[in-house]
């Protein structure tokens, strides 16, 4: 079963493993923000295309990244289908619109440039960086520890699941197509999540016992004139980006 660990390259020696999480995180947010403002086909070319370029900075291998781009791709493609066949205007080929093509383009094409915005940043430093890096830029401390709490148990909770799927291969049963297998799949689930549930109090009431209160996320040192030069090429693109959506 593949993890999704999200920071399992997290140390590297690329460009962007060097740089400062609290200038990578900034910087990730005018890249969404631009991606997500323009609809222009141009435009998102152009945006997906510096995505790809960072990713390539980034020295991620390639089959980690084609393995978390699986799903925004899938979905990308769905919306892009429907945008393209119930978009009206004029005919271009069977029930497809020459307005529904295009917006489906631009629709894709900024979905995964968002994704590939997301992987180049945060999959280029250790998890616990970032989210001390998220602290430092003023998001809420619960919410990070929550955030951690979920990321670490979410491990656990897959470890779960491979085991009970392996014990139902080992009575026999195997996956198909029929309605059999979704019944099995569904209380398979439906223990997974209960079980999960009577774990996340179990561990609730040991952290209690050991006199937790308030979640603490520790502020990284300040940062360093040096560090903060390094960062700046990176916010200067993304401000970059950003204006193309007014001035084009």
């Amino acid at each position: 079963m593949h993890l999704p660990e999200i920071d399992r390259y997290g140390r590297g020696h690329s460009p962007l493993h060097r740089l400062d999480p609290r200038l990578k995180l900034p910087a990730l947010g005018v890249f969404l923000l631009a991606t997500n403002l323009t609809w222009k086909l141009p435009l998102a070319a152009l945006f997906l295309l510096v995505a790809f370029l960072l990713t390539l900075l980034s020295r991620l291998p390639t089959n980690f990244v084609l393995w978390h781009l699986r799903a925004p791709a899938a979905l990308g493609l769905i919306l892009a289908f429907l945008l393209a066949i119930f978009t009206p205007g004029a005919p271009l080929v069977g029930p497809v619109t020459r307005e529904g093509a295009n917006l489906a383009a631009t629709v894709f094409f900024k979905i995964l440039a968002s994704f590939l915005y997301f992987i180049s940043m945060v999959a280029t430093a250790p998890l616990f960086r970032t989210i001390q890096a998220a602290r430092a830029l003023g998001a809420p401390e619960k919410l990070l520890a929550l955030f951690l709490f979920t990321y670490r148990y979410l491990f656990a909770l897959l470890d779960r699941a491979r085991n009970l799927s392996l014990a139902m291969q080992a009575r026999g049963f195997r996956e198909k197509t029929d309605r059999r297998t979704y019944e099995l799949k569904a209380r398979l689930y439906a223990l997974l999540f209960l079980r999960a549930y009577e774990e996340t109090e179990r561990v609730l009431l040991a952290m209690y016992a050991r006199g937790f209160s308030n979640p603490r996320v520790t502020l990284p040192q300040p940062l360093t004139s040096a560090q903060v030069l390094r960062g700046l090429p990176l916010l200067s693109l993304a401000l970059l980006l950003l204006a193309l959506n007014f001035f084009w």
